[in-house]
């Protein structure tokens, strides 16, 4: 993995995503408009999490080593928790903006400049969620691809903004502000929900690679019930698999261990994203003539 060309995504991100953030926060504090603030302090935490994911990054980088045998990866998505933390409290203070403007409703007057605004703020995020989608596949990277996923929520937040403003420059009550904004939160939570669901299935070392998928390549080797016990864990790019297989208990150590070479051979050209693999051999009697 290109650690170096995710942490220049980051800082292209964090700069696009801070400009519209402020231009919509300006927006929002200079026209009283709650949604357009709600939706700017959205984006400016876009900003945060791009920097929590440079330090993310930068400690996932590290090399394996004594204390860390199977690396440092798991950090990528420690950053991931970080940001989900940042997520609620950002949910929390708007959700208290939210019910204060429910309580104390006032008028709000914005003009036609302002939809220009946040329809330039819509387009930016739609291309900066893209390229950032783009830049995560081309780099196997789990942060680039959540935090895009993050962005591509703007698409839902900003749209329901302009369709705000537009009822109330259309006349609709200055109450339909604060409903949009209850509408962004939502939106807030079930993002975080989705990180959640993504980073804990890393940090619990959930399995990626159905025990199936793996049986059927050894079975092209080694014959069919020749290998149990299938575990890995991991990410969806960076996966670690250890499984036990049976062989003849009359093979010498020398054969067992080349045709456990050919297996995890085998076993990477077809499934790329396992990088490193654990062999146990077992003997008996019922072993398949080739293992």
């Amino acid at each position: 993995m290109n650690f170096k060309e995710i942490k220049k995504v980051l800082l292209w991100i964090l700069v696009l995503n801070w400009l519209v953030a402020f231009t919509k926060i300006f927006i929002g504090f200079s026209t009283g408009t709650l949604s357009i603030l709600t939706d700017g302090l959205h984006s400016l935490f876009d900003g945060v999490t791009n920097i929590v994911g440079i330090f993310g990054i930068k400690l996932a980088e590290k090399p394996a080593d004594k204390d860390h045998p199977y690396g440092h990866r798991k950090y990528e998505a420690i950053a991931s928790m970080v940001i989900l933390f940042f997520l609620a409290i950002t949910a929390y203070e708007v959700s208290k903006n939210i019910i204060n403007r429910l309580l104390h409703s006032s008028i709000i007057d914005i003009d036609w400049f302002v939809f220009g605004v946040l329809a330039f703020c819509l387009v930016a995020d739609y291309f900066v969620a893209r390229y950032e989608y783009r830049k995560g596949q081309e780099l196997k990277s789990v942060i680039l691809k959540a935090d895009s996923s993050h962005t591509k929520s703007h698409y839902i937040t900003t749209g329901a903004v302009i369709l705000g403003a537009l009822l109330m420059k259309l006349g609709a009550p200055s109450m339909i502000d604060p409903i949009i904004a209850v509408f962004v939160v939502m939106f807030v939570f079930k993002l975080g929900y989705d990180i959640f669901k993504e980073t804990t299935a890393v940090l619990s070392d959930k399995a990626f690679i159905e025990e199936e998928r793996i049986k059927e390549i050894v079975e092209k080797i080694c014959g069919s019930g020749s290998c149990h016990e299938i575990r890995t864990r991991g990410d969806e790019n960076h996966i670690f698999m250890d499984l036990r297989i049976v062989f003849n208990e009359h093979m010498t150590l020398s054969e067992v261990h080349k045709i456990c070479d050919q297996l995890e051979e085998r076993i990477r050209a077809e499934i790329p994203e396992i990088k490193d693999i654990t062999v146990h051999p077992e003997p008996g009697e019922e072993a398949a003539h080739d293992c």
